[in-house]
Formats: structure tokens, C-alpha cells, sequence
């Protein structure tokens, strides 16, 4: 469009971008002559109007209008234009929540339109989100939005959150280190959808909505070792799973997710663990056990094989077991609920049977299958596109054995997704790269990067040459407008980064930082978030007004563990998520044992 449009070449739009920061900027002054050079059919007012309209086209395709309007703000305006013009507050929340879910199931802006199209007749905004609620559903070729969950420090945590629930059972799930994909299958030909080798159609997702292309070797595995298995019932089913990468040899080891990004690395296995729609039936709404009966309803994996793989060999651990190429998640149920085990011996220790100890037993069977710990999931709930809900309990391995050295709350239960948005050049042997990084998180609201901490441990000296010569393209001449950075000094980089990459960094603590702005606008709420459900596209806490905006969050111990090119920059870890790390971590109670970070492997 701009090419055509302006008579520029792509170079020349990325130099702009590169001294102005902004797409949009940098779009509006190369074609401001050529609005000018127009015929003068156009007066000084429409050109200028003209050259607004191109900005924000352009910010929009960049996917970040820099106006505060991101995809949940058009929701919500869809909503509003939808209402009833007299509506008051109370009634429009349930409403603006039913549009919003109508969308998580199925993010594209032409359906939802379609869709709202047909309560403008109902006469009252409960028919109208009854008939949303009724009507929307996933569609075969078009990615749900995933279901995340809450990473917890403690064991303890996850019984007290589970006990809430209808029926105090949760399924205990190993949670493998992959990439977590959505798969579509259709035996009647869609739209999007690609054919298989005289099969049905297919699709397939990343965490963040974006299509597998059907050259991958994610797409050929499952084309060739997943779709085989459907049985005959299914004409049309959405599911999601973790692809993990597994040893090429007879030992098939699950191996770490940078092994499966390796582009010469084809062995792997597809691990099942949720149905979201089936035969043209959304399934998004049924609890878990049901979700997952049609799973296992659906699909008649190889067997896994638990003999030795060579003659005279002893049985295999469950380390060895071969994965196959297809399974579904391997996991055990438990009782969270208060009552006594009526058939627990009188003589036998209490504690043996009890969900604190059933669960520690299923976690270190996790570790020992080379998985990072569990997912724990209420069985009982819906799944939830879109939303990081507490239905949903995610523990690493870090948790085992139990030491009380980091007992003071303030460990942080999971890994972070962070963007590097600048740089500092290194020193010494580091002369020739960059030596440390600026981290960011990012604020899906307000759709600005905010400062963490900077970054120049677990690199080795191969990661900083190849992340050195691949941001070193992205270097921009100015901040970039998005950037919420500290004009403290001693934190200024020598470079900015345009965000292109989101890594996964290890920390030990969160703690107040005036150099640094992320969770600035929460760390004055009244209370701690979260509430059981918060958006990804949302923030879960009460914002401070910008006038106390003076101290934000910083790492402690940061460490580099990985590039994660399966997620989005703006699906790194957000502001106030951080916030609620670190608010947890003050609340924490401090008589729960909370375990040593010594193992850094994920």
C-alpha cells in the first residue's frame, strides 16, 4: 500500500521507521509529498486528512494504533454500538462479557459482526447476550483463543485453590515442555483448512492464533501420525496438545523445546490434553471431564509400549517409556476435598493418602518422565478462551525435594516471557557484542512496553554473537514511542530495539525499583489481585493515578534461559501480571514450605 502509494521502496520505509520509531511517523512524512503532488482536486484540508488516515491504516496493520485501542477496545465498542441506547452500567457489563466471549471463540472481527447482526431485533440486552451466548462457537479453521493458566510457589496453594471448586477433584496433568498447538480437522472441506493425503482437512495453530503452514514439520507429523487415529465418529473436531521433542534413537527421551526448535530435529510427539468442539458442537462450555471423555472418545493413539527395548534389558522407567508419536497427556486425579479417606488404615500415617502427599508423588513422577511439572485443572469447569483463570493451576519442577532456604515468599513460581528492547554494549570479552539487555513486559491495555530489568547472565558466548547480529537489524535511532522506559541514567542503553523477540527469563525475586516502570500503575491497589478470572487482554488490578506513578518492578537475579519464538510480543508476561507476582509474594503465608530454585533446566 505505501509502496504503490508513496513511490518508495521497502528500505527506504524501514530507514524511516529506524529514526522516527513509529511506523505510522515514519509512513506519514515519506508521503507527505506525494499528497502534496496530488492533482489539486484535493484541497490542504482532505490531504491532510488523508495523510491521518494513512497513519493509522499503517499503525494498524503494525497491529498497535498507539492510540490505546487494541482488539479488546473494538470489542467493546462493537458491544456498545450493539446496545440498547438507554442501557445503564449493570446491564451492560453481562452483555459487553458475552461479546467479548463470542469473540475469544472465534477472533475475527466479520463474524462477530455478522453474528451481532442478528439481535438488533430482541428486545432486551438479557435476550440479546442469551442469544450471543447460545450462538457462538468455535468454527473448524478458525483459531480459539488458548486458556491459560496461574503459576503457583507452593503445593500448599494448589490444594487451598482446588478445595474451592464443585467437587474438590482436579486432574493432575504432566506438563511437557513443548509448543503448545490447536489442531483443526474437518472431514468436510473448509475454507483455510488444507487437505491431507486423501484425508480430511487441516489446520493448525500456535498458542498465538497463527497458522501452522503446511510445510512445517509440526503440520507433517500430525498430518501423518495424528489424523490416522481419529476414529470414525469424528467429521469435524478442535483440539489442543503440546508437541515435545523426543530423542531420534530406541530411547525416544523427551528432550527440552530448544531441541524442538532446531530446524533439522523432526522426532516428536504430539501430547493431547483438551477437545474444545466436536461434530459442530462447541464444547468450550462443558466442564473438563466432559472435554476430555470426547478427547479420549475421539482418537485411538498407538499403545505406549512399557517393555524393554532390547533383549535382556530390564523394564523401562517411566522415563523411557516409548511416546510413540501420539499420545494423549499422561496425569492422575485427585481429591482436594476436606473429608477423611474412609478407607485410610488406622495404623497408617495420615499424611500418606492425603492430596498434598498424592500430589508431590504425581509431580515427581512428572519430573522423572522429563516433563517441567504439572498442569492442575478443576474438572469441573468450562474452559475459558482468552482468559488466565485460576480452574487452572500450572507448578514446575523447582518444587522438589522441599527446602526451606528460599521460605521468604519471594521466589518466583514460574519463568517470565519478557522482550529485549534495548541494549548495552559489552565490555572486555563482550567487546564485539552486546553484553546486556533491557527487558520489558507488556501491557495489553494501554499496548506499552514496560521496563523490568536488564539482563547479561546465562548467555554463552555462541547466544550473544547470534542475538547480537540478529537484533543489531533491529536497531532504531530513537525510543520507540510504546517504550515506557526510566529516565534514570545510570539504566540509559547504548541502543533500542524495535520488539521482535519475546525470551524466557529466570529471576529469583520481584522487588520495588525506581529505575524501572513495570507494575508501576498497581503497586498502590487497595488489595491483591487476581480474581479468579482475569483476560489476556485485560488488567485485573485498580490503576494508580499517573501522579503516583514514581516506583516500578525490577529482577532480582535475571537470568536468560531461552528464546521463545512460538509466542508474539504481545504475548509476553504483562504489567500486571507482574504486579500480581509480586503482590502474592508480600501476602504469601510464609509457614509453607516453599522450594529451592537450584534446578534451572526447563
Amino acid at each position: 500500500m505505501v509502496v504503490d502509494a508513496g513511490h518508495v521502496d521497502i528500505p527506504t520505509i524501514f530507514d524511516a521507521y529506524k529514526k522516527s520509531g513509529d511506523y505510522g511517523t515514519a509512513v506519514e512524512a515519506l508521503l507527505k509529498e506525494a499528497i502534496l503532488t496530488l492533482p489539486r482536486a484535493f484541497d490542504d484540508d482532505s490531504s491532510a486528512s488523508m495523510t491521518i488516515d494513512v497513519v493509522y491504516e499503517c499503525d494498524d496493520l503494525h497491529q498497535n494504533l498507539r492510540i490505546g485501542v487494541g482488539s479488546k477496545s473494538v470489542v467493546m465498542a462493537l458491544a456498545h454500538s450493539f446496545a440498547d441506547a438507554d442501557a445503564d452500567k449493570p446491564s451492560l457489563q453481562p452483555w459487553v462479557a458475552s461479546v467479548a466471549a463470542a469473540y475469544s471463540q472465534r477472533p475475527i472481527f466479520e463474524d462477530l459482526v455478522e453474528t451481532l447482526g442478528h439481535v438488533l431485533a430482541l428486545p432486551s440486552l438479557d435476550a440479546k447476550a442469551g442469544y450471543i451466548r447460545a450462538n457462538a462457537a468455535p468454527k473448524p479453521g478458525t483459531p480459539v483463543q488458548t486458556m491459560l493458566g496461574y503459576p503457583v510457589s507452593t503445593l500448599h496453594q494448589i490444594t487451598q485453590r482446588m478445595r474451592k471448586y464443585a467437587g474438590g477433584v482436579a486432574a493432575c496433568e504432566y506438563k511437557y515442555d513443548g509448543a503448545r498447538l490447536q489442531i483443526h480437522v474437518s472431514k468436510r472441506t473448509v475454507s483455510h483448512m488444507t487437505p491431507t493425503n486423501e484425508g480430511p482437512d487441516l489446520a493448525v495453530f500456535s498458542r498465538n492464533c497463527e497458522r501452522i503452514p503446511a510445510d512445517h514439520k509440526y503440520f507433517a507429523t500430525i498430518a501423518t501420525h495424528v489424523v490416522p487415529y481419529m476414529n470414525a465418529h469424528v467429521e469435524s473436531i478442535i483440539v489442543e496438545g503440546e508437541m515435545v521433542a523426543v530423542a531420534d534413537d530406541q530411547t525416544q527421551q523427551l528432550l527440552p523445546f530448544q531441541t524442538l526448535q532446531t530446524n533439522g530435529h523432526t522426532a516428536m510427539c504430539l501430547f493431547a490434553f483438551d477437545c474444545l468442539y466436536l461434530n459442530g458442537t462447541s464444547l468450550v462450555h462443558r466442564p473438563f471431564q466432559d472435554r476430555r471423555a470426547a478427547l479420549h472418545a475421539a482418537f485411538t493413539p498407538p499403545s505406549t509400549s512399557t517393555t524393554s527395548a532390547l533383549p535382556g534389558q530390564p523394564p523401562r522407567s517411566p522415563r523411557q517409556q516409548l511416546p510413540q508419536r501420539f499420545q494423549f497427556v499422561q496425569g492422575q486425579d485427585v481429591s482436594f476435598s476436606l473429608h477423611e479417606d474412609p478407607d485410610t488404615d488406622e495404623n497408617e500415617d495420615p499424611l500418606s493418602n492425603s492430596p498434598a502427599k498424592l500430589l508431590q508423588n504425581v509431580l515427581q513422577a512428572a519430573v522423572d518422565a522429563d516433563c517441567e511439572g504439572l498442569m492442575v485443572k478443576a474438572l469441573d469447569e468450562p474452559y475459558k478462551p482468552g482468559c488466565r483463570t485460576h480452574t487452572w493451576l500450572k507448578v514446575k519442577r523447582d518444587y522438589l525435594p522441599a527446602t526451606p532456604s528460599m521460605a521468604s515468599g519471594m521466589f518466583l513460581p514460574d519463568s517470565l516471557d519478557l522482550v529485549p528492547i534495548a541494549a548495552f554494549r559489552g565490555k572486555g570479552r563482550r567487546a564485539h557484542v552486546f553484553g546486556s539487555f533491557l527487558l520489558a513486559c507488556y501491557d495489553p491495555t494501554t499496548q506499552l512496553f514496560h521496563t523490568v530489568g536488564k539482563v547479561g547472565s546465562g548467555f554463552t558466548d555462541v547466544d550473544l554473537a547470534a542475538i547480537s547480529k540478529r537484533l543489531e537489524d533491529t536497531v532504531v535511532a530513537v525510543k520507540p514511542l510504546e517504550y515506557d522506559a526510566s529516565e534514570v541514567k545510570s539504566i540509559q542503553p547504548d541502543v533500542w530495539f524495535e520488539p521482535t523477540e519475546v525470551w524466557e527469563i529466570r529471576a529469583a525475586q520481584l522487588t520495588k525499583s525506581v529505575k524501572y516502570t513495570a507494575g508501576s500503575t498497581y503497586l498502590d491497589a487497595p488489595s491483591p489481585p487476581p480474581p479468579s478470572t482475569t483476560s489476556n487482554t485485560s488488567s485485573s488490578i485498580t490503576s494508580r493515578t499517573d501522579a503516583h506513578k514514581s516506583c516500578g518492578l525490577g529482577l532480582r537475579f535475571p537470568r536468560f534461559l531461552a528464546v521463545r519464538r512460538d509466542k508474539a510480543v504481545v504475548q509476553a508476561t504483562s504489567d500486571d501480571q507482574l504486579a500480581s507476582l509480586y503482590l502474592d509474594s508480600q501476602t504469601n503465608n510464609l509457614s509453607t514450605t516453599i522450594i529451592n530454585d537450584d534446578d534451572q533446566r526447563h
